[in-house]
Order: C-alpha cells, then sequence, then structure tokens
C-alpha cells in the first residue's frame, strides 16, 4: 500500500450523491440506495484508475473497479454518501476489507510504511516504523490478504515484465500500472537508468 493523495469532490457531487443520500439515511432507508454509484467514474478518473489497497491499476472495461466506503455505511450511516469516506478499489479488495475497521487508510498511510520483498513479492511492515505503526500494517496486509497467491501474482507480473530483457516494460508504465511496484524499484535503487 502507498499514499494515496484525497482528490477533491467533483462539482455535482452534492446534487447527485450527498443530497439524495442524507434523505434516504433521514428516511431510514435499508438498505441505503446505491447513490455512491454515480460518482464512481468520477473516483475512477481522479485516482487514475488505482485501487487503493493493492495499488493496481483496474481496467475499466472489467467491471471490477468499485465505491469503498472506508468507514463502513452499515456502522457509519452519516458517513455512507461523504466523498471523503470513498475509496477506488477492485472487487476483490472490497470483498476483503468488507464492514471491518481494522485496515490502514490509504490517504493516512506514508510512503515506505509498507515494504516490498522482491524475491518474494510478499508485502511487509518497515521494520524501523514503531511498534503500534507495524501492527496496523501487519493487521492491513492480514484483512486484506495481500501476500495471498493471486496478489503476489499481479505483484510479479509486473516486476517480471519490468525486469524481461527481451520485452522490458517501460518504467513510466509500471508507475502507471504499479505504483508500488514501482515505488519499491526506486526505494531499492532498481530502477535502471535507461527509463
Amino acid at each position: 500500500m502507498i499514499h494515496v493523495v484525497p482528490q477533491n469532490e467533483p462539482p455535482d457531487f452534492d446534487e447527485k450523491v450527498r443530497k439524495p443520500g442524507l434523505i434516504a439515511v433521514e428516511r431510514g432507508d435499508i438498505p441505503l440506495p446505491e447513490y455512491w454509484r454515480h460518482c464512481l467514474d468520477d473516483l475512477y478518473r481522479l485516482y487514475d484508475g488505482i485501487c487503493a489497497y493493492i495499488c493496481i491499476y483496474i481496467p475499466q472495461v472489467t467491471g471490477g473497479r468499485t465505491v469503498e466506503h472506508f468507514a463502513p455505511k452499515k456502522k457509519h450511516r452519516n458517513d455512507a454518501y461523504e466523498w471523503s469516506n470513498y475509496r477506488l478499489v477492485c472487487n476483490v479488495m472490497n470483498s476483503r476489507k468488507r464492514d471491518f475497521e481494522d485496515i490502514l487508510d490509504p490517504f493516512e498511510v506514508l510512503d515506505g510504511w509498507f515494504h516490498l520483498q522482491l524475491t518474494t513479492m510478499k508485502v511487509v511492515p518497515n521494520y524501523d516504523l514503531p511498534s503500534n505503526i507495524k501492527d496496523g500494517i501487519n493487521d492491513t496486509i492480514t484483512r486484506l490478504k495481500l501476500n495471498h497467491s493471486d496478489c503476489i501474482k499481479a505483484r510479479s507480473n509486473y516486476y517480471d515484465e519490468y525486469i524481461a530483457r527481451d520485452s522490458p516494460l517501460p518504467f513510466r508504465l509500471l508507475k502507471k500500472w504499479n505504483p508500488f511496484v514501482a515505488m519499491e524499484l526506486e526505494l531499492q535503487g532498481l530502477r535502471r537508468d535507461s527509463d
């Protein structure tokens, strides 16, 4: 996971999402209407299509992009229609996060908190951090299953393409499609000079 810079809400967000959503909250609607879907295209565009949790580009055509409520809507109904509560994530990460509140917020995570072991492609905490932050990182890795074989394979695919001698992936595309792997290559001094 890397730091995600919060983006300003779109100009029409209040009319399309917040106002009708707050009316539904006041009425006590269960389940809450999914007005947040009206801002999915904006969320996708403003966050460059990158899943906030696994840090990989979500191809729009797959239908795998979702609006994730960082503060779960079932527990925090008043925040269900707030732009600041939304994270762009893929379906898999959204289904793993669910209504749990034991993961770190990508808006608050600092670059370098999560490290990548390039030999195994496993995510680990930065060992120089205080134990309470390391505990939060470990809880996040566990909850989101960031070291599950599917996540490792996804990271490996980009890494293997980047280091391949016969058809290397340009660094600019690696950074666009998998910014966590790109950041780790730079931090570990492994970015090719020709990029």
